[in-house]
């Protein structure tokens, strides 16, 4: 199921997510689903990073609740919806400086595509060393929906970093599709200066 209209703009929004999210700096409408399924309308804010709580108040005048992911089932505004991640190795200032992961205990991911494999994108904030300044770091994480586990696999997206490292990040992708060979091979292929809405709408797909 999608829940974005066009990968190709949703693309573009995710070059400056934080500056594109209008939840980012302000209250915006939008809903909270509890963990027992139940909705609760009102109005949202969230700067869009593993570190930030969510935000949320029934109306301007009400005082806001602070919600950790682990504390709902996600959340929704317009066409965006959000759900939590837990516990996945993400693609970080660490990595872009000596290639270690990031382990994220939980965050919020916004839902791509949802079927066979669940596809979400996050931003993860971390220090860059060499620019000395706090930075997002984008990631796609990808899901078998069919995995008891429910493992989740991140891929960098549009982080400064040499190529090698982009290589060494699509080891956890051959594992996650190697029932699929076309996929596997785009993969293999993709460099970092391509398109990687090609990869993504081969496996958005695979969930028509």
């Amino acid at each position: 199921m999608k829940y974005i209209l066009g990968l190709s703009l949703l693309l573009c929004t995710f070059f400056s997510y934080a500056q594109n999210y209008p939840f980012a700096t302000e209250f915006v409408t939008g809903k909270v689903v509890l963990k027992d399924l139940s909705e609760q309308n009102g109005q949202i804010k969230w700067y869009p990073t593993q570190n930030d709580k969510l935000h949320f108040r029934t109306d301007e005048k009400a005082k806001p609740t602070k919600y950790n992911p682990s504390d709902i089932a996600g959340f929704s505004s317009e066409n965006l919806k959000f759900v939590p991640l837990y516990n996945f190795k993400a693609y970080a200032d660490n990595f872009a400086l000596v290639g270690t992961p990031t382990k994220i205990t939980e965050t919020f991911g916004e839902v791509v595509s949802e079927g066979k494999f669940n596809i979400y994108f996050t931003s993860i904030r971390g220090y860059n060393a060499l620019s000395r300044t706090l930075e997002n770091y984008h990631n796609f994480v990808f899901q078998d929906a069919n995995d008891p586990e429910k493992k989740l696999y991140a891929y960098p997206y549009m982080i400064r970093m040499k190529e090698k490292k982009y290589e060494k990040a699509k080891e956890d992708l051959y594992i996650l599709f190697k029932d699929y060979p076309k996929i596997i091979e785009k993969i293999k292929a993709f460099k970092k200066e391509d398109d990687f809405s090609e990869v993504v709408k081969m496996i958005e797909n695979l969930n028509q």
